[in-house]
């Protein structure tokens, strides 16, 4: 039988069968041996002849495999984020690189749309448009949900981002029988505190969706600095004279990106944290070779 892992506790594998129904399944001796079982896992299932248990037999080819958080067959990451806590782009931004590295779809959704402005929404439309697959506004209180619930169905999505932008109201929301415990934002520090610890999967209405903290504590890429233009999808139109140029100087009249931020045509703000990102990673890129 074929199943998907959809939560993992002590070496215990809760499997989501194509019926609907859980239950839980451990791998054979030999699989455990081999490849660690990671949440998203599509696997082969079956009954145990002699403790009528069921064994985990074999792992199906991964789409993909995250380290952090570890977690497989990711088809949709929605990179949530609000107008409090004021948004970290930089982290938005190393979010779609990732992304694009593993061949993830981003969406970004603005929640808290009850408390922001016109022009908050403006500048995020204008940075990231044509660069993430969809931008979806939603209010976890007010229950404005249905836009993002659309575009999760038939998929396995997994939410990220800051503390206190409402990843697990927007789950509850969503999902009356998903009881994921919320962060509250402190009212002395404009941040809130971690709330979910395990990677977990939940389903409803053709929808699979998990909060993992992993994504948002995403500091450093793992990728050559001369690399990280090939994920920026939004710079890929725009041609250089030399094939090997980084687009890290604005004012390279050889640069077709600089060329095009010069001229309005790509976001200046998502051109300067696209620099700071290359500097740091070719900082500590040096620091390992050198």
């Amino acid at each position: 039988m074929e199943a998907r892992i959809i939560k993992i506790l002590s070496g215990n594998a809760t499997v989501k069968l194509n019926s609907g129904e859980t239950v839980l399944a451990t791998p054979t001796g030999n699989l455990k041996k081999e490849i660690k079982l990671l949440v998203g896992d599509i696997v082969n299932i079956k009954k145990d002849d002699y403790s009528n248990n069921f064994v985990i037999t074999a792992i199906l080819p991964r789409k993909n495999n995250l380290i952090r958080p570890t977690v497989a067959n990711v088809d949709q990451l929605v990179i949530v984020i609000a107008p409090s806590p004021a948004p970290d782009f930089y982290l938005v931004d190393k979010l779609i690189v990732y992304c694009n590295m593993h061949a993830i779809n981003p969406i970004l959704v603005i929640n808290k749309i009850d408390t922001t402005t016109d022009k908050f929404l403006l500048d995020v439309i204008n940075d990231y448009s044509g660069v993430v697959t969809s931008i979806i506004q939603t209010s976890a209180v007010n229950n404005q949900v249905s836009n993002l619930k659309e575009i999760l169905k038939n998929k396995f999505t997994v939410f990220a981002g800051q503390s206190a932008v409402g990843k697990s109201s927007l789950l509850n929301a969503l999902s009356p029988q998903i009881n994921q415990q919320t962060n509250i934002l402190s009212k002395k520090v404009d941040r809130g505190k971690h709330t979910t610890r395990v990677c977990e999967i939940f389903s409803f209405d053709n929808c699979l969706v998990a909060d993992t903290p992993g994504f948002s504590m995403l500091e450093v890429l793992d990728l050559e600095p001369s690399d990280l233009k090939e994920y920026y999808a939004d710079f890929s139109q725009y041609k250089c004279k030399f094939s090997n140029c980084c687009h890290t100087n604005i004012n390279d009249a050889n640069c077709g990106v600089a060329n095009a931020v010069n001229n309005n045509k790509l976001s200046i703000n998502r051109y300067n944290r696209y620099v700071t990102i290359y500097k740091k990673l070719k900082e500590s890129w040096d620091k390992k070779y050198d």
